[in-house]
């Protein structure tokens, strides 16, 4: 099972707040070839044969110019090829997954610290090893990140095989293999919708209105478990998407040698609910 995963940063209009977004996507493996041509179909049915190879970025393809243009009745082929791709993932059973944060020490999602796994990522897996645990038991679920450069990559990737092999809680998320891949975002359409998923998400919890569309779309593939948790007097499911609230610079990270992440104090920036 394949899990693609990329990152956006935005602000608030009012530049008081700035969220970092982690946004994995599940496809599975032998769905991918044709996942990869059918979107490649996609674009050219909407931009062009010489579209057929270009790079979906949820920060082009989503532009306000576009939104402008669509309030005045002329209808995007950029934003229209957004909906058929989003669309076309939702009949595949493609389930998403994101962590949300508001931490100034976290929003670049790099794992500055190798010998600690950023909030963000601790999420994500514990998700990630939920979904798998439920629905594919016997399957083993492969991370692949963005490429980011050489030392990013180095620095991602030891964090991740450090909690993965070294932190009690890393060693039993056994649904998960403990070592991360990389790929080019440009040659690998899992990737380049991770981005999208992660743009629509940011956007909506930075305050815009104008991609509340596809946050429908996005938000349909929200992985919602089966096992519930006591939340106040009720028992919620475990979702996809996690907003972690903001807290002191000292419990921002997950040492390695602990089994789980600190408390979470309230005190977060105010956030759209999902």
């Amino acid at each position: 099972m394949l899990f693609f995963i990329d990152e956006s940063w935005q602000t608030t209009h009012d530049r008081k707040y700035k969220a970092g977004v982690l946004a994995a996507l599940q496809v599975k493996s032998h769905d991918f070839n044709k996942c990869s041509l059918d979107i490649r179909a996609l674009k050219i049915a909407h931009l062009g044969y010489k579209a057929g190879t270009i790079e979906l970025k949820g920060r082009g393809a989503l532009r306000s110019y576009l939104f402008g243009l669509e309030s005045k009745g002329v209808r995007s082929r950029e934003l229209d090829l957004v909906r058929a791709v989003l669309r076309h993932m939702g009949t595949l059973g493609t389930t998403a997954f994101a962590s949300v944060t508001f931490a100034k020490e976290e929003i670049d999602l790099a794992c500055a610290d190798t010998d600690h796994l950023d909030r963000p990522f601790y999420y994500l897996f514990e998700r990630i090893n939920l979904f798998m645990k439920e629905h594919h038991p016997g399957l083993v679920a492969k991370l692949v990140f963005d490429d980011r450069g050489l030392q990013t990559n180095e620095r991602i990737s030891s964090a991740v095989s450090n909690f993965f092999h070294k932190s009690q809680t890393g060693q039993s998320f056994d649904r998960i293999l403990k070592v991360p891949f990389f790929a080019i975002s440009r040659e690998n359409i899992g990737i380049q919708v991770a981005d999208i998923v992660a743009y629509v998400l940011g956007s909506r919890f930075t305050g815009s209105h104008k991609e509340y569309e596809f946050f429908k779309l996005v938000k349909a593939m929200e992985f919602k478990s089966r096992t519930t948790r006591l939340v106040g007097q009720r028992q919620l499911a475990w979702l996809g998407f996690k907003v972690i609230k903001e807290k002191g610079a000292g419990d921002l990270l997950v040492p390695v040698g602990t089994s789980k992440p600190m408390g979470e104090p309230e005190g977060s920036p105010p956030t759209p609910r999902l």
